[in-house]
């Protein structure tokens, strides 16, 4: 079977060696054998796909990464330097049963150099397993496992930061962040379920039948008091959609449909304490969209004009379940006796009671939300010689009650401190604003630390009962038991972004006030609730060596009488179609503002610029990227009992050399500059009775970070 299918392999490649050495010949001709040409290369990468057995491939990186930290307001014993020092392996295995089916399993190997002989056991940590294939002549497609999935922006979808011209070398150190946690940069959210996706094809006047089904087992997070680490309950979260659609002359008609709730005999199936309380959700989404371009009537015209249209409903239910005490009383049926008028006694029989009191499981319903929303999007495209524009408009109308789960989450939190965690601070003012609001936005955004460390007592839940750790509640019976085998490593993370999805309860609005790379106007995406207004962009490519992007949007938030508005500018320059002796050579930058004239009034600035060179020098190349944010806030946001933030400024610096030493390998050095500074107003202390009084203080912090790696493909 294999000799037969090298000598198939062999005779595809002669064929499309025969193909691509024709003879030149008139333009019907020459299509033709383009034609030819395309269909052998598919069929042997089709070929090459379908091979039946394992194939193992990945990378390995072994790096270093160097982070030094000054600050006024280190403690005078705090450590200023930390260092990650490591070797990092990503294996993907795939088989294939069948021609039409894949196994893929990913999994990764990591040893910290630091901590080598702390432990032999370093476990391999499985990080994707998923079934998936295309059979009925790849009219269905399957996901069985972990799965990315996306249907429309009010039902399943997952909103990016939106990052206008992102230098490549900001742009790939945010992907490996997010891979650490299997998610990429598109607006499909990570799932583990099952998905069927079905396209029939040419029927007729029918361009294409579409109907998709998914169902999914949230991961759960905290749901009673708030989002600390160990608190958490048993209660199961599922996710079931389902989207038919129809194409046909250019239109397409769809119809979706979204529910994600918490399976309640899950919960009840464990002992509730008397404190606990617990809310459950149901949150349904309904959306029929609609859309035309007349590429497919007009094939022959430069201009297409088409629209994008969407409406939404949302129904949203949460149930408080709690225990209470009840109390009830018991009847029996006894005999006594009594004194009768002859001084003796008679028999009489009485009803006895006793109040008694139990805890019981109840629930009630907390609250009901039920909201609609609607967007539509117009454009045009358009080529004219080397010329490509691309104009877009959008009017966003949603309701206040609107709410969609797995439309409105951020796999972006933004406020984890990265480099430098162990610092020590002088004043438990600072070392409160850290807690609350982490370290800068560019931190989480482009650094990530991903560690193995022997399990302990500090890493491990070591309560026997309670869901939140107390003073009263500390240490289990099981505590030594469970760190009798404290020599395994386990895999910690020190990163910015997290699959799980929130829900409408536990968001955390200061988040999103406080972290400037989440959109102002719209933190949830185009599900935002409450927002009416319209935005415009524009991009235009030339001859894909000069690319212009132009952004504005002014948005309505009707409950807090606030108006956003937003504008942005971008230029990217391919100088290697200009200078013939260049490979790959990009310039590009953009600026972006953002405010609102109302609620905490704030302002926002992004300056980005960046440069990426390969092979500038033979195999050297450069990359550079510089990033400068800042956010005011005309009413102070008050983010800790002492300290209200007025304003934050971050910068960041990337730079250095990449030497390609095989394909997709390489030896990467660089060197950064972060700064981060938060001003903010506290209350000074008063002395001999004074009255405090309010005063300016600063927080800020800067960081050299030196890395360097070798990353090998294969």
């Amino acid at each position: 079977m294999k000799m037969h299918l090298l000598g198939f392999s062999s005779v595809l490649l002669l064929s499309a060696a025969t193909a691509f050495a024709a003879p030149e010949q008139d333009s019907s001709a020459e299509k033709s054998v383009a034609e030819q040409q395309k269909s052998l290369l598919e069929k042997l990468d089709s070929l090459n796909d379908a091979v039946l057995g394992l194939r193992v491939n990945g990378s390995a990186k072994a790096g270093v990464l160097t982070s030094m930290a000054s600050s006024d307001q280190f403690s005078d014993n705090s450590p200023t330097q930390e260092t990650q020092a490591y070797t990092d392996v990503n294996l993907i295995l795939t088989a294939h049963p069948s021609s039409e089916t894949e196994v893929r399993v990913e999994a990764r190997l990591h040893k910290d150099w630091q901590s080598a002989y702390e432990e032999n056991n370093n476990p391999i940590i499985g990080h994707w397993f998923s079934y998936d294939g295309k059979i009925l002549d790849d009219h269905l497609a399957f996901n069985l496992g972990y799965m990315r999935v996306g249907y429309t922006p009010y039902t399943l979808y997952t909103p990016q930061p939106n990052l206008l011209q992102e230098p490549e070398i900001f742009a790939q150190a945010r992907a490996e962040a997010m891979s650490k946690r299997n998610l990429d940069t598109t607006s499909r959210r990570l799932l583990h379920g099952l998905n069927i996706d079905y396209h029939s094809g040419n029927l007729g006047v029918v361009d294409d039948l579409h109907l998709q089904a998914t169902g999914a087992r949230l991961r759960n997070i905290s749901k009673k008091n708030d989002q600390a680490f160990f608190d958490f309950d048993w209660t199961d979260r599922y996710l079931y959609g389902v989207r038919l659609g129809v194409d046909a002359y250019g239109a397409h008609v769809g119809a979706n449909f979204v529910n994600v709730f918490d399976r309640e005999l899950s919960f009840l199936a464990h002992d509730l304490d008397l404190s606990d309380s617990v809310v459950f959700d149901d949150n349904k989404v309904f959306s029929g969209e609609l859309s035309f371009n007349t590429k497919k009537i007009l094939p022959d015209l430069p201009v297409v004009i088409g629209f994008d249209a969407e409406y939404a409903m949302s129904w949203w239910n949460a149930d408080l379940y709690y225990s209470a005490e009840k109390t009830y009383s018991d009847y029996s049926l006894k005999k006594g006796l009594v004194p009768n008028a002859d001084g003796g006694l008679d028999s009489i029989a009485y009803v006895s009671s006793i109040t008694k009191a139990t805890h019981k499981t109840v629930s009630e319903n907390f609250l009901d939300d039920n909201g609609s929303a609607l967007y539509v999007e117009p454009y045009v495209q358009a080529k004219f010689s080397d010329l490509a524009v691309e104009l877009r408009g959008r009017y966003l109308q949603n309701d206040a009650k609107f709410w969609s789960e797995l439309a409105s989450a951020s796999n972006f939190s933004g406020n984890t401190v990265i480099l430098n965690a162990n610092a020590l601070y002088s004043d438990s003012v600072y070392s409160n604003l850290v807690s609350t609001f982490g370290m800068s936005s560019l931190e989480n955004l482009y650094f990530q630390v991903y560690n193995s460390n022997p399990l302990n007592v500090t890493n491990l839940i070591t309560s026997a009962k309670a869901n939140v750790l107390s003073s009263e509640n500390d240490e289990s019976g099981y505590l030594y038991s469970r760190v009798y085998n404290n020599y395994k490593n386990a895999h910690f993370y020190r990163n910015g972004y997290i699959a799980d999805t929130k829900k409408r309860l536990e968001l955390d609005e200061a988040l999103n006030l406080m972290n400037v790379s989440v959109d102002m106007a719209l933190p949830y995406g185009l599900a935002t609730p409450d927002r009416k207004g319209f935005a415009a962009s524009l991009d235009l490519d030339w001859n894909g060596a000069v690319v212009v992007n132009g952004r504005f949007a002014r948005y309505n938030w009707d409950a807090a009488d606030d108006v956003f508005m937003e504008y942005a500018a971008g230029l990217g320059v391919r100088i290697d179609q200009f200078v013939s002796a260049l490979d790959k050579a990009l310039i590009q930058g953009s600026y972006a503002h953002a405010e609102e004239d109302n609620y905490f009034k704030r302002k926002s600035d992004r300056i980005m610029a960046g440069v990426t060179f390969d092979n500038l020098v033979g195999p050297v190349g450069i990359l550079a990227g510089f990033e400068k944010v800042s956010m005011e806030y005309g009413n102070p946001l008050m983010l800790t009992e002492t300290a209200a933030i007025t304003k934050t400024e971050e910068m960041l610096l990337r730079v250095g050399p990449r030497i390609k030493i095989a394909p997709a390998s390489y030896l990467s050095v660089q060197y950064g500059l972060l700064t981060d500074k938060v001003s903010f107003n506290r209350m000074s202390v008063g002395e001999n009775g004074s009255i405090p009084s309010v005063i300016s203080d600063e927080f800020s912090i800067d960081k050299n970070v030196i890395m360097a790696d070798v990353t090998v493909t294969f």
